[in-house]
């Protein structure tokens, strides 16, 4: 997946403002073109003409930060306008769009509708951008891809800290106790999951080079996204990875996914990245838990 240019949305709220701050380091940290866009599904009478103010934006950006920022000179208006604009992105940045339009309701919100539909990663922003980010966690299902996420992640990122955190579904530790097996073994089994994926984590980091090997592991039991998120807020990681697979429309209504659960539940930015468009490495694959 290759990240070489950033689309940044914006209705002018303090919310996609900062999210517009964050696309704009993000630019001049890779050297990458910035494309802003005016996204509004409601109309904001105060603004007389919003493409006039963000062409004064790009302006503002390319003057304080150096980077190469254009306005594109024409509004959308609907979720999936975005998402085929996004195709020539090699990122999408926006802030926490929770609204939901009438006529799509069924689809979710249109954060939902990016993060489902979207071909490049998007990154939510939901924090004042005021400096590169720190510390990342990078939430791994130790799948083959694992190691194209964590790749992606160290890429846009270029975090001075990695942890990789794996979570551990409790369904199997529910059948167990459903068919009457012992609580010792049942804690045995637990423990054997938990050990056999932290010692993945670790040959995972050592798989990567040099330079992530030095990152953090650390192994979760529940629901993925409540226990990413926890461990975000227990770690101060600035920015939360998470791959995201393709679903159906019937299961994204009902249960949406880990990926989109996340984005609501993180208290600092995440970043969702299509399994799509991570390759699956060579070599020896890690195996899922």
């Amino acid at each position: 997946m290759h990240f070489d240019s950033i689309l940044a949305l914006t209705d002018f709220s303090a919310p996609s403002e900062q999210a517009l701050d964050r696309a704009a380091l993000l630019a001049a940290q890779h050297q990458a073109p910035l494309r802003l866009l005016h996204f509004s599904t409601e109309a904001r009478p105060f603004f007389g003409d919003p493409l006039a103010r963000l062409a004064q934006r790009a302006r503002q950006m390319t003057r304080r930060h150096g980077v190469r920022a254009h306005a594109v000179q024409r509004q959308l208006l609907t979720a999936d306008e975005v998402v085929q604009e996004s195709r020539s992105a090699g990122l999408l940045v926006c802030g926490p769009l929770w609204q939901r339009q009438w006529k799509t309701f069924y689809r979710g919100t249109l954060l939902d509708q990016f993060v489902h539909h979207s071909h490049c990663p998007v990154l939510v922003v939901k924090k004042a951008a005021t400096q590169r980010y720190g510390q990342v966690l990078v939430a791994v299902d130790l799948s083959p891809r694992s190691r194209g996420l964590i790749d992606f992640a160290q890429r846009v990122a270029q975090p001075e800290a990695l942890q990789l955190f794996h979570t551990i579904d409790t369904l199997e530790t529910s059948r167990l106790r459903s068919a009457d097996v012992s609580l010792e073994a049942t804690q045995a089994h637990r423990v054997d999951s938990h050990q056999r994926a932290r010692t993945r984590l670790v040959d995972l980091t050592h798989a990567l080079g040099a330079k992530q090997a030095s990152a953090c592991v650390d192994v979760g039991n529940g629901d993925p996204a409540y226990q990413t998120a926890v461990q975000q807020l227990a770690t101060r990681a600035e920015l939360v990875v998470v791959g995201q697979r393709r679903r159906s429309a019937l299961a994204q209504f009902f249960t949406g996914s880990v990926a989109q659960r996340l984005a609501k539940w993180a208290d600092g930015d995440v970043l969702v990245v299509p399994f799509d468009g991570l390759a699956e490495p060579a070599g020896e694959l890690v195996r899922q838990t």
